[in-house]
């Protein structure tokens, strides 16, 4: 009984000293999470297990710090060793997983952590993890620093996917705080191992903070059925672009009405996810894509010559052919200094109305019917 109060002193003591700041943002974070928690959201659930996560990590190293006074704990000093030492990649691939874009994480994500649990119950009977010597002092294995290369390998993976998948839309820049969190974890872990300090505990859960922080925004700018900038977007672009713009790109689906009629609502948002591809497929650092309703889109260019961005529209019009669809698409070039880009876009819808005008015409179709 006295050993229990001990261990229960020694990690409250241990905890507040060490890890206040962290179970400060934990349960600040929860109790933000609590209030959505009827949202069926993909991101929360990462964010909860990541929460959890760092949690069971600082009372597993609490407790392994309190085993170290007492030879008679080895077997308890070396369970919540591994635990610790499984833990630490876990919650850097919870972070991985919560930024990844798709619906699905790919599989592959866990077989790195996967080959380091393993690993690391070795320690229960091999010392190829880590051991302690007749003195019971803690000694590395060959593979000891394997679960920080393995937390590293995520957090690389965290910076390379805000890159590949963030980039183009963030025309703000708020993805960069991403890229501050991970290299801010990575040289907490350094510090952790060189120094045996205990910032990746405070570190993951401000680099949690702002990863929610970033993507409720990245959300809040974006159109969540084509991934594509939203009309909010639309308009602060404009704003921030104004002296650059040089052509409006309009662009119009053909028969929207007609494939939800026959085939349904579904059939008519896999059109519009299609043409939202093939629209970012067509964007870059200097041509912008945007849904700004139903089944319209436009794009701005900055600095780009007529040639090119005739270019581009042959380029996208095969793109939606190609993928079974039609869309009817209207350009205008700023005349001079003087014209303003609401004018752009006046001109632009007349010439996309006109191509429309054009295509039912072709097809016998009444485009008022769109039949």
């Amino acid at each position: 009984m006295n050993q229990i109060r001990d261990c229960l002193q020694f990690c409250l003591h241990n905890i507040l000293k060490t890890h206040f700041t962290t179970l400060f943002l934990i349960v600040g974070f929860s109790m933000k999470l609590w209030t959505i928690r009827t949202r069926k959201d993909r991101q929360l659930r990462y964010y909860w297990l990541t929460e959890i996560a760092v949690f069971v990590l600082i009372i597993s190293d609490t407790l392994e710090l309190w085993t170290q006074s007492n030879p008679d704990l080895r077997f308890f000093r070396t369970f919540f060793a591994v635990v610790g030492y499984i833990l630490r990649p876990t919650v850097a691939l919870r972070l991985l997983d919560a930024i990844y874009p798709g619906q699905e994480n790919p599989k592959y994500f866990i077989i790195p952590n996967f080959i380091n649990c393993f690993v690391c119950m070795t320690a229960f009977f091999s010392p190829l993890v880590f051991s302690f010597d007749d003195d019971y002092h803690f000694t590395r294995g060959p593979l000891g620093f394997m679960p920080f290369l393995v937390s590293l390998i995520y957090l690389v993976s965290i910076i390379w996917i805000t890159w590949k998948y963030y980039s183009q839309n963030d025309r703000s820049g708020k993805r960069f705080v991403l890229y501050l969190c991970a290299i801010a974890v990575i040289v907490a872990v350094v510090l952790d191992v060189t120094l045996e300090t205990a910032f990746v505990y405070s570190a993951v859960m401000i680099s949690v903070v702002f990863l929610y922080m970033f993507l409720r925004s990245y959300d809040t700018s974006s159109d969540p059925l084509t991934k594509l900038s939203n009309r909010q977007s639309f308009y602060e672009d404009i704003i921030r672009y104004e002296k650059d713009i040089t052509t409006v790109v309009s662009v119009d689906m053909n028969g929207l009405k007609s494939l939800n009629d026959k085939e349904g609502h579904l059939a008519g948002d896999k059109a519009l996810r299609s043409i939202g591809e093939a629209l970012n497929e067509c964007s870059d650092k200097t041509a912008f894509a945007y849904r700004i309703g139903g089944d319209e889109f436009v794009m701005l260019f900055l600095h780009r010559n007529e040639d090119e961005v005739k270019d581009l529209i042959s380029q996208l019009k095969k793109k939606i052919s190609d993928a079974g669809y039609s869309v009817s698409v209207g350009y205008a070039m700023r005349f001079g200094k003087d014209e303003t880009v609401e004018d752009m876009i006046r001109r632009s819808d007349e010439y996309m109305y006109f191509d429309k005008e054009k295509y039912y015409t072709n097809n016998t179709r009444d485009r008022r019917r769109r039949s």
